[in-house]
């Protein structure tokens, strides 16, 4: 005598045995066929994932001149003239002049201000931001585009247009930060 566990077993499996093959058959069509599509369908979703990632990976590398930040922790005199290209240092002799002597004049100032303890900075950017403490500060160097950003830690920011002579800077950098200079 059969077991009733299992002949109720065997009664399903023989009730059912009719629509076994279609079962199986809608079973292939759902099963097989569509993961095989999404498969397809998943590689083909990923090229252009793909593409797009490499693209804009390439556009974040390609960012000219990223905004300089000056942190300061102690008396700071950032001195900011605009970028030139050597062709236009070619066709603007004058140009050429003014970068010339306000180069020269940071050199002569750098170890007078070193000695008294303040720091001289500076960029070729027409936009930089100053970070003292908590607070940071967005700077636009305006038409001019030439001159000295005084800062020091507590103290509103002082800005002079154009180009100073060494006594110039040094004159400033005295009243401002309130410190004898050599």
């Amino acid at each position: 005598m059969q077991n009733p566990a299992t002949s109720v077993e065997l009664w399903r499996f023989e009730d059912q045995s009719l629509a076994r093959p279609h079962l199986c058959e809608a079973n292939r069509f759902r099963g097989a066929l569509p993961r095989r599509k999404l498969a397809n369908m998943t590689r083909i979703l990923w090229l252009p994932c793909f593409v797009i990632l490499c693209a804009g990976i390439g556009f974040a590398q390609s960012v000219a001149n990223p905004v300089p930040v000056f942190v300061i922790h102690r008396p700071t005199i950032v001195a900011f003239f605009p970028h030139v290209s050597d062709k236009e240092m070619e066709s603007n002799p004058d140009t050429n002049e003014v970068l010339s002597d306000f180069q020269a004049y940071n050199s002569e100032v750098h170890d007078p201000l070193q000695k008294a303890g303040i720091e001289l900075r500076q960029t070729d950017a027409r936009f930089f931001r100053i970070r003292a403490g908590k607070t940071v500060r967005s700077f636009q160097t305006g038409k001019k585009g030439v001159g000295y950003y005084f800062i020091a830690p507590g103290k509103a920011p002082h800005i002079e247009y154009g180009v100073m002579t060494g006594d110039g800077i040094l004159t400033t950098a005295r009243k401002y930060f309130g410190i004898p200079i050599p």
